[in-house]
């Protein structure tokens, strides 16, 4: 895995709020882009063969830029509106019952419309639906890209479990933020890329979420 380091974080990205480090991605092998020129530095045996087989490619360059780099994504960084982003509640693992069952997800999904953009938008959304199609001569199965934001999502004979854009609402943040991190060693199902915040065309988001059920409960607060 080659990752590359992320040259300019932008006003709606809240990485390190679950532990990212933009300056250091990490991988087989990492890239820095300073002065436009691309640095390479592999870290484990399968990035020092990859290395190898490429390295008729490489010039001798200045560490030292690639040092430098890190430090003004970092020092970017710190400038950013939501560098303070906390998970609260969510990071200490409250109940999941007293998060689902919570007032705020009627007035936080009021304005959803159920486009599906911040799914498609996410790095992290996986959802898909099976479909059969008539080939001619036979019946092909396809898995197609879709939206737990849509009404026919998983919906089977009986119909949708979920059947409110507020349940569909809140089975996608419970599942990124509750869900997904019990069922896998603490891991969010979110990067913090802001895609959400800058695409959502009623400013729903992430971060809305985390605030209005994370945050402000973990300062005293209460559902009621």
């Amino acid at each position: 895995m080659v990752t590359l380091a992320c040259e300019n974080p932008e006003d709606t990205c809240f990485c390190q709020t679950f532990g990212i480090d933009p300056a250091w991605p990490g991988g087989d092998v990492s890239l820095w882009i300073a002065d436009g020129e691309l640095y390479w530095k592999s870290l484990t045996e399968k990035g020092d063969a990859l290395t190898e087989l490429v390295e008729a490619l490489f010039e001798e360059g200045d560490r030292k830029k690639a040092e430098e780099q890190k430090v003004k994504i970092r020092k970017k960084l710190e400038s950013l509106p939501l560098k303070d982003l906390s998970l609260g509640r969510f990071e200490h693992r409250d109940s999941s019952m007293n998060l689902f069952e919570s007032e705020k997800w009627e007035s936080l999904s009021d304005t959803c419309l159920g486009c599906g953009i911040c799914t498609f938008l996410c790095p992290t959304c996986q959802c898909y639906d099976i479909c059969d199609y008539d080939a001619g001569h036979e019946i092909r199965k396809f898995r197609c890209w879709d939206s737990c934001m849509y009404p026919g999502f998983t919906e089977m004979s009986h119909g949708n479990n979920r059947n409110s854009q507020m349940q569909r609402f809140r089975q996608r943040f419970m599942h990124k933020l509750v869900y997904f991190p019990e069922n896998n060693g603490g891991v969010y199902s979110c990067v913090g890329c802001g895609r959400c915040l800058r695409k959502c065309p009623s400013s729903l988001n992430i971060v809305r979420v985390i605030k209005a059920l994370g945050e402000s409960d973990a300062e005293g607060g209460n559902d009621e």
